[in-house]
């Protein structure tokens, strides 16, 4: 590749040469044909590690170097503060040489820092989108001089927006910057996990006349090691706090430790909760064998220097370390050489697994990741309380993985009719007042809001006027209502996910950071990775009083956690069930624990039929499948209409399955639910709106109607379930 070697600009190239870099990845070298010979969008889809970020800059700085910043250049979009200070500190040793300005703007950036850019803007602009929604109400005025030539847009880590209000945020800002400042930057998306790279790159192009080049690095050679483990209390929850209880509790943090300690690794959770509450555990059991503190915990309610704490420890430290976290190590931020990855629990979705599972074996090439799980015993004697689910869940995951190479696909929301309204709101407080009609122009242009009607927007207006989160003036223009003005000027606009409730938790006065869900008082939690017992409570200020826990076998609160899982998913866990492979990653255990289940499972005649009877007019009904259509299973047991058709008398969802109790038979009772599912249905007349709660932001300021709306078009689909049965 001397030919694209020689074409980028000379600090480049004694960068790569003061790295020891003997030559450029294949992706590197395609990028920088396409982004110096074309003017088309790009999209750069590879393994984590494999240099997407210097494929995309290499080239792009060579051409700021040849040029005049007249205001900024490049900006660059990435979902978290630690992202985008990870990256700040890679663009400045790059740039040591060149005269290419890099700006951080977040939380966290002093107020001068920020003038400096907005008093001379240039070079590169690094920021988040609730960042950015700041930067465009507050400085309006000053979106023309930042962005009049600005000439490329990288986002990065592409498919933590896609499908998500924020994403669809992101794209308004896109459009609103290219319009006001009469711009038409190029776009470059990054991504390490894409299902559909197809669909990312039409996601990548919304709202522009352009389309995008993808350009990826085809199949890793990367090897991976793979271990499940499985521990499961043999107690009975009477027995809860026995020894042998304990005695599980400790063998199963004993081999997340056993697993880390002398290796520089993350521990992935699902849940901030667990992240605390394994690192207080390893933290108990190295002090015990009298062993080092290596460990760190990182998630969004760790204080900013305990987080800058951790990353430089994993980036810089010498030897073990290790860190917990949940998805704020997920994504692209430079940790190190990583040895290990330890998932506690299943991750949600592939898109989650592999992501984790790149981050180790940089210095190897070998990606290891082990699986643990610590099972509670079953509550009852239950068909599906006695199956390890998790587990099966576990298993599902790697196996669509090791198999297919899948990745679940992202969708956009068809109706964001929570987003509509902040954009809504966003455009009269940057503009001050609107006409209706230029309102709905100016909003209903933008590319997330192609599936929105004129009649819906007209209905959304009304009933802002209605509720005073807009008002009409004399002229008849909109401008912002007395009761939209708190929401617009409070810090949480900018933001388009819905807010945690935080709880400061402080010991002694000293503040140590804050929990998302308020417990009880004389309960003990995790936070930094140590135990505290609540001692007091002050629910008005949202604050939490707490002393240090000598002893982790005090009563241990753990808020319950939960995700969406995939079709695709559930169906693969039903493979899992009910086939005879064995999976050579799992440890002894798990692989005893998973033939139970087959049994069970076989026994029951479980995986064969959708319905079990379990007694006469009882039916369990699984029709293996996710969320989406298991709500609209339930909204059809709902309806009173289908009720009385089935002369269903309950229908109660457990995990995957259904408990049905009806006067009808079995085979009456499946015959009529086929027959309502072959009927025209209009599921918005079918829901309930009590049955319909807020998801997302701003829902609890729609009308009924257009939540309704929403809820059936995002969260339902009767065509699935209608597949079940032919």
């Amino acid at each position: 590749m001397s030919d694209v070697f020689s074409r980028l600009a000379p600090f480049i190239r004694e960068y790569i040469y003061s790295h020891g870099w003997t030559e450029l990845k294949s992706i590197q070298g395609d990028a920088i044909h396409a982004i110096l010979d074309g003017d088309r969008h790009i999209l750069i889809s590879s393994g984590t590690a494999s240099g997407k970020t210097e494929a995309a800059f290499f080239p792009v700085l060579s051409q700021l170097a040849m040029q005049q910043c007249s205001s900024v250049s490049v900006l660059y979009i990435g979902p978290l503060k630690a992202l985008i200070n990870d990256q700040f500190e890679r663009l400045n040793d790059l740039l040591l040489e060149a005269d290419i300005k890099v700006w951080r703007w977040h939380g966290d950036v002093s107020a001068s820092h920020k003038k400096k850019l907005l008093d001379n803007p240039s070079g590169i602009l690094q920021i988040t989108p609730e960042s950015l929604e700041a930067m465009m109400l507050r400085h309006s005025g000053d979106i023309i001089k930042l962005f009049s030539n600005l000439q490329y847009i990288v986002i990065d880590e592409v498919h933590a927006f896609m499908g998500s209000d924020r994403g669809g945020q992101l794209l308004c800002q896109i459009s609103k910057i290219e319009r006001w400042a009469k711009c038409e930057p190029r776009r470059i998306g990054l991504s390490a996990t894409l299902g559909d790279p197809d669909q990312a790159a039409r996601w990548l192009c919304l709202g522009s006349a352009k389309d995008a080049i993808q350009i990826s690095e085809g199949k890793t050679k990367k090897q991976i090691r793979l271990a499940v483990d499985w521990f499961e209390e043999d107690t009975s929850p009477e027995e809860s706090d026995s020894p042998n209880a304990e005695m599980q509790t400790q063998a199963y943090y004993q081999s997340i430790y056993n697993q880390c300690f002398d290796t520089k690794s993350i521990v992935f959770t699902n849940s901030r909760s667990e992240a605390e509450d394994v690192i207080a555990h390893m933290r108990e059991i190295a002090e015990n064998m009298h062993a080092p503190d290596i460990f760190h915990v990182h998630h969004g309610n760790i204080s900013k220097i305990l987080r800058t704490e951790a990353e430089q420890a994993m980036r810089e430290q010498e030897g073990p370390t290790v860190t917990a976290a949940t998805l704020t190590l997920e994504l692209g931020i430079d940790i190190g050489k990583l040895e290990r990855i330890i998932q506690v629990g299943a991750p949600y979705s592939c898109s989650s697994f592999v992501q984790r599972l790149g981050r180790s074996g940089r210095r190897t090439g070998i990606s290891e990741m082990y699986f643990t799980y610590l099972d509670e015993p079953p509550k009852d004697e239950n068909l599906l309380n006695s199956i390890p689910w998790p587990l099966i869940q576990m298993i599902a995951i790697i196996q669509l993985y090791i198999e297919e190479r899948w990745i679940e696909p992202t969708n956009r929301k068809p109706l964001p009719f929570s987003l509509l309204y902040h954009q809504t709101m966003s455009m009269l407080a940057t503009m001050g007042e609107l006409t209706p009609s230029e309102l709905a122009r100016n909003v209903l242009t933008l590319p997330s809001f192609s599936n929105i009607t004129q009649d819906d927007y007209r209905k959304l207006l009304l009933h802002l006027l209605d509720i005073e989160h807009i008002q009409k003036t004399d002229e008849n223009t909109l401008i912002v209502g007395l009761k939209g003005e708190p929401i617009v000027n409070h810090f949480t606009f900018y933001a388009v996910f819905p807010d945690e409730e935080e709880y400061t938790v402080s010991c002694d006065g000293r503040e140590l950071g804050s929990i998302n869900i308020l417990p009880p008082e004389q309960v003990c939690i995790t936070l930094a990775g140590r135990f505290w017992k609540v001692i007091d409570l002050d629910v008005q200020k949202k604050h939490i009083f707490v002393k240090p826990a000598k002893k982790s076998f005090e009563k241990l609160w753990r808020p319950n956690g939960g995700g969406d899982i995939h079709t695709k998913i559930v169906q693969r866990m039903h493979d899992v069930l009910s086939e005879v492979q064995q999976y050579p990653y799992l440890f002894e255990r798990a692989q005893i624990r998973l033939e139970q289940a087959r049994k069970l499972v076989k026994n029951n005649r479980f995986s064969n039929n959708h319905f079990v009877e379990l007694s006469e007019g009882n039916y369990m009904f699984t029709p293996w499948i996710g969320q989406r259509g298991l709500r609209t299973f339930s909204i059809l047991f709902r309806n009173k209409e289908i009720q009385n058709r089935l002369n269903l008398l309950s229908a109660s969802l457990k995990g995957y399955s259904y408990f049905i109790r009806s006067r009808l038979s079995l085979p009456v009772f499946q015959r009529e639910l086929v027959a309502v599912l072959q009927e025209p249905l209009s599921l918005e007349k079918l829901v309930n709106p009590k049955d319909v709660l807020p998801i997302d932001k701003y829902d609890y300021l729609l009308p009924t109607d257009l939540l309704i709306k929403q809820y059936v078009q995002n969260m339902l689909d009767l065509n699935e379930i209608r597949e079940l049965f032919g």
